[in-house]
């Protein structure tokens, strides 16, 4: 298992989306490089740097806030086994989602972290 990326987590209320992303923009100089909508979920992510802010609902966010970090790895069941061994507790199973595999799990220090394995995107 390899670890690919690391991001913090800012939970925001939807009309705080514009000014936490323009904030972060100017933190670390650069520009917003992803934002996606899940309209289901009435929940907006933009990811400025190493920041993966999530707008939406406190209802929404609720279930979500329990994760201080996103962590992105090659194989999500590789680091479920790793992070067990570790003597951390997968809060999840591995669950599918349209773009990834999920899990949340708590480390051993208490983060609890979401690992996501993205799919491969087809060649365009």
């Amino acid at each position: 298992m390899k670890v690919l990326d690391t991001m913090i987590r800012v939970y925001i209320e939807p009309d705080q989306l514009e000014s936490t992303i323009n904030f972060y923009e100017a933190l670390y100089q650069e520009r917003c490089k992803a934002r996606v909508r899940y309209e289901d979920l009435h929940l907006d992510l933009a990811m400025v740097s190493q920041v993966l802010i999530m707008a939406g609902d406190a209802n929404i966010r609720k279930e979500l806030e329990i994760a201080s970090a996103t962590i992105v790895v090659d194989s999500i069941q590789e680091a479920r086994d790793f992070l067990q061994q570790q003597g951390a507790v997968c809060l999840t199973e591995p669950q599918q989602t349209p773009g990834s595999w999920i899990m949340f799990v708590k480390h051993p220090d208490g983060l609890v972290a979401e690992y996501v394995q993205p799919f491969p995107h087809d060649p365009v």
